[in-house]
Parts: structure tokens; sequence; C-alpha cells
């Protein structure tokens, strides 16, 4: 993600939540930069996950997944099937934010539970093959730990958040976010649009990525070229919807 970034300036990617592996091929031919498989809102099982995050690195797009809280279960299968980046929902406390840091890094920053499992090659990688305390080194740099700001709780806390190490940036979800501050969807009244310069400037003045969900086009370029490093555009379930509703349309003329 790092190097894609540094490369195009932002990065692109969407959320999936009704796809499976044929659709995360399908999508590698489309210019998309990452995925984002969402086990918070999605039904995926564990063995399905793994499938599409090797689908999507096969395609030459970087796999993140949403787990749904940050529990040990729910970012160890993530982080051992290969997940390139975690995005971690509904944290308030910091430290909520501490515990996804000490989950999916290894000592000595966190204690994340030793394996070579199916990311790793079962440790055939050539980054894997290699003594232990190299491979936890690699592994702490491959992860991404995106846990999100969308409560007023981290919001209050956002500049001592980012400071925490194994933190490498934060995810905004903005209806969450808009809501828990009482202005929900109003994604244009100056108290979300500030609470978003605010995230922003944060991650960036701690040297972390900035990252934000957005439901068009037009608004995730307008979040690019404010200086989010990645964007995550639209929804694999509304995306569909809307195609399909516009082939209809252009048919029935």
């Amino acid at each position: 993600m790092k190097e894609i970034i540094k490369k195009k300036g932002y990065a692109v990617g969407t959320f999936l939540g009704i796809s499976n592996v044929q659709t995360v091929e399908c999508l590698s031919y489309t210019g998309l930069d990452f995925v984002i498989i969402d086990t918070e809102h999605g039904p995926y099982d564990t063995e399905t996950m793994g499938d599409m995050i090797s689908a999507a690195e096969k395609g030459g797009m970087v796999p993140v997944v949403r787990v749904a809280d940050v529990t040990h279960k729910e970012i160890q299968r993530a982080v051992d099937n290969g997940a390139r980046g975690l995005i971690v929902p509904c944290l308030k406390t910091t430290d909520e934010f501490k515990k996804v840091a000490e989950l999916a890094k290894f000592a000595p920053i966190g204690n994340r539970g030793f394996i070579k499992a199916r990311g790793s090659g079962y440790g055939n990688e050539p980054w894997a093959a290699v003594p232990l305390k190299e491979y936890m080194k690699n592994c702490n740099e491959r992860v991404l730990t995106l846990p999100q700001c969308e409560t007023a709780e981290a919001l209050e806390n956002i500049e001592e958040i980012v400071r925490i190490e194994g933190i490498d940036g934060i995810f905004i979800g903005p209806f969450d976010l808009s809501i828990a501050l009482g202005i929900p969807a109003e994604f244009d009244n100056p108290k979300f649009t500030e609470a978003v310069e605010r995230v922003k400037k944060a991650c960036h003045e701690a040297g972390k990525l900035c990252m934000m969900f957005s439901g068009s086009a037009a608004e995730g370029k307008k979040a690019a070229e404010g200086g989010m490093d990645a964007v995550a555009v639209g929804i694999d379930s509304i995306v569909v919807k809307e195609a399909y509703s516009r082939l209809v349309s252009e048919v029935r003329g």
C-alpha cells in the first residue's frame, strides 16, 4: 500500500460485502489498487476470506480485511491468511487501539501468536523463509494496522491514538462518524469536515496514513485531492445494483 501511494500519490480501492473469488479476479482488471474484504458486515467465513485474499494478491491488488472487532480470533485469522491491511471498527478508547497493535504485531511491538501459515506460503515465501526474528520483523512491516475513527471518543483522542506504536494509519468511517457527531450523513456540515481534517492532520503529523470511505467517484476524487492517502470508493452491492439499474433503463429506453 505504501509503495502504491508513493508511486501514484494515493491508492484507490473498494469494499466487498457480497463478492466471491471470481468477482475479485474480475476486479483485478479494473485498475483498483486494493480491495477491502468486509467480514464485519459481509457473510465471509475464514476459508472464503482466505481464498479472496489469495485472489487479490494474484491479481495485483492489496488485500485488506475489515474484521468484526478487536479480538484475538478476528485479527489472527486475517493476518494468518495473508491480509496486508487490517481495518478494525467501533473503537472508542485508547486502550482498544493499543489492543489492535498488540494482536496484529509480533514482539517487540505486540504479542501476535506465531505461525507460518497461508499468508506466508506456509513459511516458503522468500521473505518468510528466514530466521524467526527477521520473519517477525517482516510480518510487522507487511501488515498495516488501520483502525477506524468513527466514534466521538476516538476523535477526541485521535492525536494520542495515531502515536501508538504499531498503529500504521487511520481509516475514517464517514457514516458512523457523522452519526456519532449527531449529524447523520451531513458530510458538508462544518462539524464533520473539521473532524475529517483533524484526523488527517493528526495522522500526517505522526507520519501515519489516513484513509477514508467515499460513496461516489466524485467524493473519492475530492478526498484524494484533499490529501487522503487512500480512498475506498463504493461497495460492491451498491455498484452492482446501480450499474444494472442503468443498463435496464437504457434497454427500456
